[in-house]
């Protein structure tokens, strides 16, 4: 990657605390330094007007706003740049109409729960080599 990992500012939205805090733990120790957390898509949406983030893990069953819910938002967001920060889908839901809906918002990419780290950091890498590829 042409830019240093642990500079890339990165949101983990899951509505279970162990959840979002594991996967914290795995990226801190990929090496991203920057890293914020959030508990549902609405408290994203929130945290959104504070800064963006360079990419965005999130949880798709979540409560009130759930992932699909929050990243069709996410794509309406009038924040310059928000509309193309890369998602990652953290989810045990692999069924054709979930995954479709998440296609045709621009979901990067899936991590299938239990969260392996190896399977993780090859999924976030790809997304931000991808997003600095369309850039170019």
């Amino acid at each position: 990657m042409n830019v240093a990992i642990g500079t890339i500012p990165i949101m983990v939205i899951d509505d279970n605390d162990f959840m979002r805090e594991t996967v914290a733990t795995m990226l801190r120790d990929i090496g991203f330094q920057v890293i914020s957390e959030a508990q549902d898509g609405n408290d994203a949406l929130r945290q959104l007007e504070q800064g963006l983030p360079g990419l965005i893990i999130c949880d798709v069953n979540m409560k009130p706003m759930d992932g699909l819910d929050f990243v069709a938002a996410l794509r309406q967001h009038p924040a310059p740049g928000a509309t193309d920060i890369p998602v990652i889908f953290l989810t045990v839901h692999t069924e054709a109409p979930i995954v479709k809906r998440a296609v045709k918002l621009g979901v990067e990419a899936y991590v299938i729960k239990p969260v392996q780290r190896k399977q993780l950091e090859a999924r976030v890498l790809t997304a931000l080599e991808n997003a600095l590829a369309r850039r170019a």
